[in-house]
């Protein structure tokens, strides 16, 4: 499945074929991507971002997840998808990363409009949440600039390597999508 977010942003809905894509990702932006992610330092080798990317088409397959990487002019660019999808609440989390060389383009942005689409138009869901570290400010800065409401702080909500780190939560409502449309 793609997704043709804009006339250059498309999200490609992970299969084997993003594997070495993915690695390569990972590998070439190891140090900054680190900064936020805790799975950098298992992504060791192409096996297993090959293992990664199976685990990760089964969970798509069984619908606990949609994971996609983010393609900007064919190029993969980063990753973004819904995860932790709670039906009985119809709540669900988006996840996003970019390497280095495509921040500041406003391409998360752009997949997470899509996302949103998705979650809200296909999915069903009520209530979609995106986490990211007090620190991260690049990242607290699209859910703000998307209209999602600041809810306040988890204290030590994510173990980052060797040390818990607080996240910010931050929501959108499907009512809310609505008065924008």
């Amino acid at each position: 499945m793609i997704i043709q977010a804009d006339n250059q942003v498309r999200l490609g809905l992970i299969n084997e074929s993003y594997a070495l894509s993915i690695f390569e990702m990972v590998n070439q932006n190891r140090a900054y991507l680190r900064q936020w992610l805790s799975f950098v330092d298992k992504m060791e080798t192409v096996v297993f971002a090959e293992n990664f990317v199976q685990g990760t088409m089964q969970c798509n397959q069984a619908g606990m997840e949609y994971a996609f990487v983010i393609m900007q002019e064919n190029k993969a660019v980063g990753r973004i998808g819904v995860y932790k999808i709670d039906r009985q609440n119809n709540i669900v989390e988006i996840g996003y990363w970019l390497i280095e060389s495509a921040q500041g383009k406003g391409i998360i942005t752009i997949a997470c409009k899509a996302m949103i689409r998705i979650c809200f138009e296909d999915i069903l869901l009520n209530r979609i949440e995106i986490k990211c570290g007090t620190d991260n400010n690049k990242s607290q800065a699209i859910p703000i600039n998307l209209g999602f409401t600041p809810e306040g702080t988890i204290m030590q909500g994510e173990l980052l390597h060797d040390k818990y780190v607080d996240l910010c939560l931050y929501s959108l409502l499907l009512s809310e999508y609505k008065l924008e449309k």
